[in-house]
């Protein structure tokens, strides 16, 4: 079993000791036990451990001596007290000196497990955010994906894994959620890294100048084309190529793509010579692409010749508990960039903008810090700075913003729009689904259904 972390326990009873010692161990942690501080002071003094355990009472020097020691060599080392003796003082006095939790005896290994995992994945954020504030004051580290969400957790989880093989991936999720971004760490962890990374955005281009910018055309191919040039799959070779959009490639060129992905051979338009090329492709769409297989509009073994390995992007508005850190990240680059001191965020307006919709997703927040930061005199973001979609929603009309949108995607915004419909009848009703649903002229199960899917109600 691969290694979690690395543990030392300290407690003077020996069958509980060895007890958890061995259970400990079949979780795939790395294990040392001492039945006395004094023993494991001098392991201390030589080896690091990822969380110690000790015992309140034990002989020669007690558990809370013991913690102010550790947390006098370091303070942040991760500790937690066991006491058959737990009173609400002796908790509090743990905690005060920097426990992190403490242990009724007697207690089963099954409450430490769990006690164990939450802490290492508390750690686990902590040490990330300490990165990000190093890597924001370094200038550095501009192919990030920021967050503390289990979604987050998941793609970075699925880039790691990436890292080790050359597979071809399918990431999908709405506009601005940062897929570009996802596919570059997957070629940066990658070991094609030292290789080009090649992007294209199928749609932002016409449909017939996509086949040119992918293979490349020699001289007199057609009009217009005065010179041979490069395309997309040639500049590849070696690295990674990411095709954005790949959803508005036009059916009568996925059959070219296909071969070029089974085969790595292609042919320049123009040219009979045949090319190989060696390359590592990352799509995107920002529409489902199984729907469109099933429409018709999307070829079929071309989606399963893509979909490889799946990436799901969601909307910002699922992961809520990101949006702190993406403002952090966002004010402190844009801070640098505009020479701004101190830039910060008030509590209330970072509530607003923890609550508001983000129909743009991650590209949205990005412009509107910047945009606030340019517009305040001091880099100070307060709520009356905040742009007028963040005021309180006028329950009378359904808004659809479009700035930020280089296309509209009907089928979300739909959705987006009953989201927003459901939620003012539930406002309106004080929660009640028998009103809300006649405020909306369909049936209350019909009701119900919707609010199970309503995103955020389970958050």
């Amino acid at each position: 079993m691969a290694c979690k972390a690395k543990l030392l326990i300290v407690d003077d009873e020996p069958l509980k000791r060895v007890v958890m010692l061995e259970r400990l161990k079949e979780e795939g942690y790395v294990v040392d036990a001492y039945d006395s501080p004094l023993a494991a002071e001098k392991v201390l003094a030589r080896n690091s451990y990822d969380v110690i355990l000790t015992d309140i009472r034990m002989p020669g020097l007690d558990g809370i001596s013991f913690l102010k020691k550790i947390k006098d060599r370091d303070r942040n080392q991760a500790v937690i007290v066991m006491t058959a003796f737990a009173t609400v003082e002796t908790a509090i006095e743990a905690m005060k000196q920097g426990a992190y939790d403490y242990l009724q005896k007697p207690f089963s290994t099954e409450e430490l497990i769990l006690k164990l995992g939450r802490l290492l994945r508390y750690k686990g954020i902590e040490e990330e955010n300490r990165l990000l504030r190093r890597e924001l004051r370094s200038g550095s580290g501009e192919t990030k994906l920021i967050g503390k969400s289990k979604a987050i957790r998941d793609v970075l989880s699925k880039v790691n894994m990436l890292a080790s093989v050359d597979s071809n991936v399918l990431i999908q999720g709405a506009s601005g959620t940062g897929k570009e971004c996802v596919a570059r760490l997957i070629h940066e962890s990658s070991f094609r890294s030292s290789g080009p990374f090649i992007a294209i955005s199928c749609g932002s281009l016409p449909s017939e100048l996509i086949e040119a910018e992918l293979f490349g055309y020699e001289q007199g191919a057609f009009t217009g084309a005065v010179k041979q040039r490069a395309g997309r799959f040639e500049l590849a070779d070696g690295g990674t190529l990411f095709l954005d959009d790949v959803d508005d490639i036009p059916v009568g060129l996925q059959v070219k793509l296909l071969r070029v992905i089974q085969e790595r051979k292609f042919e320049r338009i123009g040219s009979e010579m045949t090319l190989s090329v060696n390359f590592r492709l990352i799509a995107a769409s920002k529409d489902n692409l199984e729907s469109l297989v099933n429409k018709g509009r999307f070829r079929e073994d071309l989606y399963y010749r893509l979909n490889v390995v799946p990436v799901h992007l969601l909307p910002l508005r699922q992961r809520r508990e990101d949006i702190p850190l993406l403002c952090e990240y966002f004010v402190n680059r844009f801070a640098v960039k505009l020479n701004l001191r101190g830039p910060r965020i008030d509590e209330e307006a970072m509530s607003k903008l923890v609550n508001y919709g983000w129909p743009g997703n991650v590209r949205e927040l990005e412009n509107i810090i910047e945009r606030m930061l340019v517009l305040s005199r001091d880099g100070h973001i307060k709520v009356e700075t905040l742009p007028a979609e963040f005021s309180a929603p006028d329950t009378s009309a359904i808004t659809v913003r479009t700035d930020y949108l280089d296309q509209v995607d009907l089928h979300r915004t739909m959705a987006d729009i009953e989201d927003q419909l459901v939620r003012w009848a539930l406002t309106k009703s004080d929660g009640n689904l028998a009103r809300a649903a006649s405020l909306l002229n369909i049936p209350r199960s019909s009701l119900q259904y919707k609010v199970s899917k309503l995103s955020g109600l389970d958050e």
